[in-house]
């Protein structure tokens, strides 16, 4: 296992509202918001002004490989390498492709799959090791960045390349539209007169890698970073912040930091009254109030899966310069608890910051980066992982084709034995994973064996939130308007949410998004094992689309 191996942050592609990488820094440079009316979809959003174009594609893809591509050109790496790793960030990839063909299962577009993308994209840039994609709702492209380091410390490869985006079509603003979360003027996080986000696009992809020889000079090191869940509502942030907190501690932890050596803190900042208030306690409750604080929403958008990619780029950037960006609509402080967060550019005093992000499901992530100079300053520090003792408990597979599913599942979830009203609220997909859970732990509850924060989820399947999205879009085609019940589904992690809270898991949790079920899961839960990043780790695969169901959820733990 790896003895004080490094993952480093590499070059990195980035399309935004502004433009390509030289234009989003510019423009950032400016100060001037890239923001501004959409005809099409009657918002203010920030929405990427050429689009590169690769034969056979959409957009999103185009961009995906044109981003890759311009990384490895930099980097020299190569994607036919079997010690490279495609990791792919998304909330919705070409869910646009569902628009008119929302009738039926059969009707739905193969690109729609992501599974199906992501084999596509792996295909196009001639990758070796098969790619993955991760959809983790509003934290995607931070939580890619933690996963990734997992894989590189745990030696399943030497390097990530990272990549994100999300494009804006009306499944996606009528959604939002739906909670009531859309700014009618641009956003403006933590002020007192904030009232909702702006969307935006955009393409970030960065190269994560265990070697030194790839990077050029004043390369930026990822020391840590920490996954956790609310367990608490799919919809709406904690009230407390204490479980961004313990992210943001556990990341710092892992990187043998306190918070005295943290220069600055980039934050979600989506400008919505409930996540800002959230962020606010959370960075209070770290020791980080006192740290100068921004948000970049306010120029280019909320760019969904693509954002911590962006905002990471960014953090990188600004590490290097010394100083952060303003936080554009910024004017006076609106959260309860005070954050050091400016209309204005502010120093920091150590090249080390700290990325948070929350999301639907209950997710948040925290990510430490730092100057490879100001890395080198701790000595001593070592990441040394064991094998460890570890035993597996099989689920009972549940497995269901054909007609009579409602029916079906009812008569799985009675037999559970249990009085869960929320459980008829839930998606299909949701109450698959739910009943499955459910027969992995019938008899244990697994915070009363080891803190809640030690408990891991990781699920994977191939058709992502497809049966919710179809509800989604035919409550759209046929003028019905977006109901917010319907399009939380639309977010495959949303099921993992619904378990944590069912359960009580405040862990590390991911859901994967694969062409078929390849033992990644099984791999993952090792290494979260292995790393010390949990005890217990519930796993396994779980699909559900149309009259077909499957999922076999296992769980690993340490034997003490």
């Amino acid at each position: 296992m790896a003895e004080g191996l490094t993952t480093y942050i590499g070059c990195g592609s980035l399309y935004t509202a502004y433009g390509d990488r030289k234009a989003s820094f510019l423009g950032l440079d400016s100060g001037k918001s890239a923001l501004r009316e959409d005809g099409e979809l009657g918002i203010i959003a920030g929405r990427i002004p050429h689009y590169p174009v690769v034969e056979g594609c959409t957009r999103l893809e185009s961009l995906i490989i044109t981003c890759v591509r311009e990384v490895c050109e930099e980097s020299g790496v190569r994607m036919d390498d079997e010690d490279t790793q495609l990791l792919i960030s998304s909330t919705k990839g070409n869910v646009e492709l569902l628009a008119g063909h929302s009738s039926s299962v059969e009707d739905i577009p193969v690109g729609a799959f992501p599974g199906a993308m992501a084999e596509k994209l792996g295909g196009i840039l001639g990758c070796a090791r098969r790619p993955l994609l991760l959809s983790n709702a509003c934290i995607s492209g931070a939580s890619a960045f933690v996963v990734a380091r997992r894989m590189i410390l745990g030696e399943m490869c030497r390097r990530v390349v990272i990549v994100g985006c999300d494009l804006l079509c009306e499944f996606i603003s009528s959604g939002f539209a739906s909670f009531k979360s859309l700014s009618p003027s641009p956003c403006r996080p933590y002020d007192a007169a904030r009232d909702g986000l702006n969307l935006g696009e955009a393409c970030a992809a960065v190269l994560m890698t265990s070697l030194r020889s790839e990077l050029g000079e004043n390369p930026v090191v990822m020391e840590g970073g920490f996954i956790s869940d609310d367990a608490n509502h799919i919809s709406g942030p904690s009230r407390t912040g204490e479980e961004l907190a313990i992210a943001i501690r556990k990341a710092m932890e892992e990187s043998a930091v306190s918070a005295e050596r943290i220069g600055f803190v980039n934050t979600h900042g989506t400008a919505t009254v409930y996540n800002d208030e959230m962020e606010s306690k959370a960075v209070s409750l770290a020791g980080l109030s006192d740290k100068p604080l921004n948000s970049i929403k306010g120029y280019i958008g909320h760019t969904l899966g693509a954002s911590g990619i962006v905002d990471l780029l960014v953090c990188a950037e600004e590490l290097r310069r010394g100083w952060i960006y303003p936080t554009a609509g910024f004017s006076s402080p609106g959260v309860s608890c005070p954050v050091g967060v400016s209309a204005a550019r502010q120093a920091f005093s150590t090249a080390r910051c700290v990325k948070t992000a929350s999301g639907f499901g209950g997710c948040n992530v925290a990510v430490v980066l730092a100057l490879e100079s100001e890395h080198e300053k701790i000595a001593g520090r070592k990441h040394i992982y064991n094998k460890k003792d570890i035993a597996v408990s099989d689920g009972e597979p549940l497995v269901h084709e054909g007609e009579g599913f409602e029916e079906w599942i009812r008569a799985q979830y009675h037999g559970l034995g249990e009085s869960y009203p929320k459980f008829y609220k839930m998606s299909d997909l949701d109450k698959v994973a739910y009943v499955a859970c459910g027969k992995l732990l019938a008899g244990r509850k697994l915070s009363e064996e080891c803190r809640a924060e030690d408990i891991a989820l990781v699920l994977a399947n191939r058709s992502s939130s497809l049966d919710a999205d179809l509800h989604h879009q035919r409550n759209i085609e046929s003028g019905d308007g977006a109901s917010p019940a319907v399009f939380v589904y639309t977010l495959p992690n949303v099921a993992a949410g619904e378990l944590c809270i069912r359960h009580g898991f405040k862990g590390e949790n991911s859901f994967f998004v694969q062409e078929s079920d390849d033992g990644f899961c099984r791999e993952y839960a090792r290494l979260l094992l292995e790393q010390g990043q949990a005890k217990k780790v519930v796993w396994g695969w779980c699909e559900q689309l149309g009259k077909k169901c499957r999922a076999e959820l296992h769980l690993s733990e340490i034997i003490d």
